[in-house]
């Protein structure tokens, strides 16, 4: 901060303090332009938390109170205020915040029951699937390459719907039924991903020259439990809970008021 931002922050921190300097003890001024005054009170309802803030936020916000309000003051001097446009958009403003503040009121009254929760959770647990996937098949490991890539050509057009049978091309078979996860990530990176019923191509893993196949996988599903999910539960209950409350208020009070309306809003071209 240089020299004249720190004088003129000082200034204006003495200024603040000042309750009868120059202004009132009970609700004293803390910055004015012209006749327009800024009370402390006015203050803590823009920043709640201003005692709290940074000394460069504090400044920050001086100076553009200072500039805005100028700016203000003269657009209200050259006669602004009265143009027809800057009075609709005023209105449709003012409009819009009023009914944004009144609703938030209901909004942050509102609470949903832990009987909610979990009604909400009972008719959407579509949205809490767990998918599972099991497969079978087996891992074939070779002691020669020539072995390996011999039993390969052989078999690779082939379609296993069950283990290979033993072969004196095969060292080893490591058979394998029903798991949810990979034996051998080397060779077998994805179960949902391998074709099925195809034996891989050769490779070395684990210091082993291997081939495997995958002959069946089932993929199947089940539901998260509920204390798992119960903070996302909570959220999306909370959320339906708003929406259906709003929605009978306003037809609520909608059935109260005359309502008439004769705007033309479809085209000749839409009722055709």
């Amino acid at each position: 901060m240089n020299f004249v931002a720190k004088l003129f922050f000082a200034l204006t921190i003495a200024l603040f303090a000042a309750c009868d300097f120059p202004f009132g003890k009970e609700d004293p001024v803390v910055i004015s332009v012209g006749d327009k005054k800024l009370r402390e009170s006015e203050l803590y309802l823009l920043y709640p938390n201003w005692d709290n803030m940074s000394d460069e936020a504090k400044l920050s916000f001086v100076e553009r109170w200072i500039n805005e309000e100028t700016i203000y003051q003269e657009a209200e001097a050259q006669g602004l205020l009265e143009d027809s446009l800057l009075k609709a958009q005023i209105e449709i403003a003012t409009r819009k915040i009023v009914v944004d503040y009144f609703i938030q009121g209901y909004i942050d009254s509102m609470m949903v029951s832990d009987a909610e929760k979990l009604e909400f959770y009972k008719n959407h647990q579509d949205l809490y699937v767990r998918g599972k996937t099991m497969a079978s098949g087996a891992i074939l490991s070779f002691r020669e390459w020539g072995n390996a890539n011999d039993y390969y050509n052989y078999n690779k057009s082939k379609s296993f719907v069950a283990p290979p049978p033993e072969s004196w091309l095969i060292k080893k078979i490591d058979r394998f039924d029903s798991v949810s996860v990979t034996p051998d990530s080397c060779i077998i990176p994805s179960l949902t991903e391998a074709a099925l019923g195809k034996i891989t191509p050769m490779k070395v893993c684990g210091g082993a020259l291997k081939i495997a196949v995958v002959t069946s996988r089932l993929d199947s599903a089940d539901i998260l439990p509920y204390a798992e999910v119960v903070e996302d539960v909570g959220e999306r209950a909370w959320v339906e809970h708003q929406k259906t409350v709003m929605d009978r208020l306003k037809n609520q009070w909608k059935s109260s008021k005359p309502i008439f309306s004769k705007i033309k809003v479809f085209s000749e071209k839409d009722k055709k």
